[in-house]
């Protein structure tokens, strides 16, 4: 009873913070030029890159006239040449306004894998990474942004042979380039 009624006043207090805020939503998609980065005691190892896409949605809410925060979710096939895996991304942005339209942002994000060329054996289910990145907002709510996302977690899961001593370790970065409308 005691956290039900704690949960009652933290969402009473949300809600009642949330009513001076501004709350659009939108959609965006854009290109990924994506890489893993696969290390072992034995040395790193980066393949060639791939360049694919990303689609979803997202929800801005404005706390400023500066400062805004950005939650989205996005469908976003990354990976390199040869082995692409599809992720269900929720990035959390924190936005600054620059001037105008122009934006900076960064946050966490993480991953769900939900695909990958070959199948998942060998991979773990999430990844967790933060991004960097800007916008500009153009009028009538169509905008186009850039960001960097720099996989922080291992997303490898193969099981290392008790001969070698090494860690073996994969991750994830990318950079996408996109365009969206916020309604």
């Amino acid at each position: 009873m005691k956290n039900l009624l704690i949960i009652l006043m933290l969402s009473g207090v949300f809600a009642w913070n949330a009513q001076g805020q501004e709350l659009h939503f939108g959609v965006k998609a854009g290109a990924n030029f994506s890489n893993l980065k696969f290390s072992s005691d034995l040395g790193d190892v980066t393949p060639d890159g791939a360049t694919s896409f990303y689609v979803g949605g997202l929800a801005d809410i404005g706390f400023s006239e500066k400062f805004h925060v950005q939650p989205e979710i996005l469908y976003s096939i990354e990976g390199a040449e040869d082995a692409d895996i599809s992720f269900l991304n929720i990035p959390v942005m924190l936005k600054y306004y620059i001037i105008g339209g122009l934006n900076i942002q960064a946050g966490p994000q993480i991953g769900f894998i939900l695909d990958a060329e070959g199948g998942t054996d060998g991979l773990k289910s999430s990844n967790f990474g933060v991004n960097f990145g800007a916008a500009y907002e153009l009028a009538g709510g169509f905008f186009v942004d850039a960001r960097y996302n720099l996989g922080l977690s291992d997303i490898s899961d193969i099981e290392v042979d008790p001969i070698f001593s090494g860690d073996v370790s994969l991750k994830t970065k990318g950079f996408q380039l996109g365009v969206g409308y916020r309604f």
